[in-house]
């Protein structure tokens, strides 16, 4: 059956072999209050230039160092009590306190831009496409997707192929458009020897 498009972002599908599967996520990093572009479940959030803050990674991803993947935040939004969303709404009261999904040896599925993500790109590093940015519909997901025109064997992609999605149904056909692929990070915060500025 061929595969329709269907974007939900960098959805949380366990941990690589060996990898503790406690799945909690990260609370110590903020979203500045005045940030006004809405982020959506299952985005790749960088750290902002120096600054303590997080924002989402844009363009193609290809030389990106990721942080985290984004799973929701805890906010004030303006005139209201303090709650949590799977989606930041673009500003607040106070900074946001996100959390993420940081843990290096995380996987993710995640849906490929156009062409379908080939067998043989197992082992490869990836990019991403941002998409629209996310929808508010269903909860709030991420329009992120994997670009396969980014495929490299360099050390710099966000991200590394794992595994093409095992399952059945849609993103299962691996010879058609919008395939699904399992993903885990490569150029992370804390796959990294180098330091993020």
């Amino acid at each position: 059956m061929a595969n329709t498009q269907a974007q939900f972002g960098f959805r949380h599908q366990g941990y690589i072999s060996g990898g503790a599967p406690d799945y909690q996520l990260n609370s110590q990093y903020a979203i500045q209050s005045s940030y006004a572009t809405a982020i959506f479940q299952g985005t790749p959030m960088i750290k902002s230039a120096s600054s303590p803050y997080i924002v989402p990674a844009t363009g193609t991803g290809n030389l990106t160092t990721i942080v985290g993947i984004f799973q929701g935040v805890d906010y004030t939004p303006v005139g209201g009590a303090p709650t949590f969303n799977q989606y930041w709404p673009g500003a607040a009261s106070a900074d946001g306190k996100a959390h993420l999904i940081d843990a290096p040896n995380a996987l993710f599925l995640v849906a490929s831009l156009l062409t379908a993500v080939p067998s043989s790109a197992i082992g490869q590093n990836i990019g991403f496409s941002t998409g629209a940015g996310g929808t508010t519909v269903g909860g709030g997901f991420a329009t992120y997707v994997v670009d396969q025109n980014t495929l490299t064997t360099g050390a710099t992609a966000p991200f590394q192929v794992y595994a093409l999605y095992p399952g059945i149904g849609n993103g299962s056909d691996t010879t058609t458009n919008y395939n699904w692929v399992v993903v885990t990070f490569n150029n992370q915060r804390f796959k990294q020897l180098t330091g993020v500025a």
